[in-house]
């Protein structure tokens, strides 16, 4: 788990979830989610994996939301669009309906 200021400020509380397509029910993403509550979105310095996404997090060429993809999954639904918070971080904006998440656990992997 990363714990650093966001974490801290949280109340120190994090889980680790995945973010499942709620059309075909693929794993999407692996994230650390600080506190409870809704997932509205997803910081690309939470992200564990696919590879992929993670590597996103490193990429020094992208600086602005519009240097980002759309997230979405192998079917084709629409997870979430990029974004950026107003703290600077970029994100991923969850679309309500199109995932659901599931807690981890180790029969996933």
């Amino acid at each position: 788990m990363k714990t650093d200021k966001y974490l801290r400020k949280r109340g120190g509380t994090a889980q680790m979830i995945y973010v499942v397509c709620a059309k075909c029910g693929e794993k999407v993403l692996y994230y650390q989610k600080d506190r409870i509550g809704w997932l509205k979105r997803c910081y690309l310095n939470r992200i564990f994996a696919p590879s992929d996404l993670e590597k996103l997090q490193h990429d020094n060429n992208i600086k602005t939301p519009n240097d980002l993809p759309n997230l979405t999954c192998s079917c084709g639904n629409l997870i979430g669009t990029p974004m950026m918070h107003k703290d600077k971080r970029l994100a991923f904006r969850l679309e309500r309906g199109s995932f659901k998440r599931k807690k981890y656990k180790k029969e996933y992997l």
